[in-house]
This record gives C-alpha cells, structure tokens and sequence, in this order.
C-alpha cells in the first residue's frame, strides 16, 4: 500500500516575520483612501488600497481546512476512507505559506518598508458575516498587526456615490458603523472619526501616537490638500477625482 509523504512544516519566511502591519477596516465612502494617504505620509509605511477582499478568501479557505482536519484529522488514513489523506494535512503550515504568499504577491513590500497593510471597505455585513473570526485571524496571523477602524457620520456616506441610489442606504451604513464600533479600542484597535479631521490635526495626532509614529506636519497637510477618491463617472468613462 502506497504511504503518503511526509512533508515537514516549515517556519513562516524570513520576509514575511520582519514587519509589521496596519489593515484599516471601513465601509465605502467613509474617507479610507484618504486615511491610507495619511499614514503613508510615515516613513517604511506601505498601505495599500483595496483588495477585493482576497485576504478575506484566503482567511475562508484556512478556516475550512483548519476545522476540516479538527473534525477529520484522527480518521483513518486508509486509501478506501473519504477523508484519506487528512491525517497529513498540516494547518499551520498552509497558513504560513498563505500569509507569506499575500504579503509577497500582493503587499509587495520594498527595501525601505516596515509596515505594510491595506484597506478594504468590504466590512459589512453582506460581504463578511464571520467579522470577528476574520479579525482574530488578523491578529493570530499577522505579527505586531494593528487593525484602524474608520467611522464616518452614517447621513454624509448615504447620501455619497453609489449609495444614495439605494434606498435602505442609511439604515445599512448605520448597522455597519455599529457593528464595527461594537470592537473595543485598545493597543491592537484604534477607532478613526474622519469628520473630526480638522486644522488642529488632533485627531491624527492621536492616531500617530497610537501607531508609536512621528508625525510630519507639512507631509500630513499637503495629504489632506489633495483628492484621495472619485466621484461617480458615467459608464465607460474615467473617474472624476472629487474636489
């Protein structure tokens, strides 16, 4: 009878454990592309846009392989069982390799970087209805990582862009909002108000200090003086920025 390989684990690449990571977590039209202009203002900070929630397929797949082997991983190995071959499969190293390949492929991180993240709208609760799972596989995964919430005021996201066309828009960026506030704000978690963005910087300031970062005033000012989204546009034409 034919054995199954054994494939020794491996610890996670040296590229991967030497930084570490910011994710800012938001809904659409909250002013995120904004934020992720502002932190990229710091110094070996590399925080991408938007994903289309790969890293939230990749977190899906661990999930299905790691509760899989808790429920299959003690049955037979025999060629004749419908789960042969579970026995041999190795969880935690499937997540290392999945983190590595992310943070390789898609973080793309360069000589100078030594934080990298993204951000991601994709947060509601139609698109990720196992939230908190999600954000533990974050914090488990991903070492040092620190996770931004981005809150905007619920009546100025309805009425912007795509969503005023929707009808339920208020009532489904207020459940939004709440169930990301529902996470308390510690050392890992860092509730964002960008309405309260205003000439003082206070609130950024309170978010680099967070970060344990510097803040560069003149860098952090000309941000805020440029456009960081869109308005928009009609079918087939290019985005128009906002003012």
């Amino acid at each position: 009878m034919r054995k199954l390989a054994v494939v020794r684990p491996r610890r996670g690449t040296e590229a991967t454990g030497r930084y570490n990571y910011v994710f800012i977590v938001t809904y659409g039209r909250s002013g995120s592309t904004l934020l992720m202009g502002l932190l990229n203002t710091i110094p070996g900070y590399r925080i991408l846009g938007e994903n289309n929630s790969t890293l939230y397929r990749l977190y899906q797949a661990d999930a299905a392989l790691h509760g899989a082997h808790a429920k299959r991983g003690g049955d037979s190995n025999l060629p004749i069982h419908p789960w042969y071959g579970a026995t041999e499969w190795q969880p935690a190293a499937f997540r290392r390799g999945i983190v590595d390949t992310f943070v390789s492929t898609v973080l793309r991180p360069g000589p100078e970087d030594r934080v990298l993240g993204f951000k991601e709208i994709r947060y509601t609760a139609a698109h990720m209805p196992d939230l908190a799972q999600f954000l533990e596989f974050i914090r488990t995964a991903f070492r040092g990582s620190k996770i931004i919430f981005n809150h905007r005021l619920p009546d100025k996201v309805a009425a912007s862009a795509w969503w005023a066309s929707n009808p339920k828009a208020l009532d489904e960026v207020k459940a939004a909002d709440a169930r990301l506030r529902a996470v308390p704000g510690d050392d890992r978690h860092f509730h964002f108000e960008f309405d309260d963005i205003d000439d003082s910087l206070d609130n950024v300031r309170e978010l680099f200090k967070w970060l344990g970062e510097d803040l560069d005033e003149a860098a952090v000012r000309e941000t805020l003086a440029r456009p960081h989204s869109y308005k928009p546009a009609a079918a087939g034409a290019a985005p128009v920025p906002s003012p």
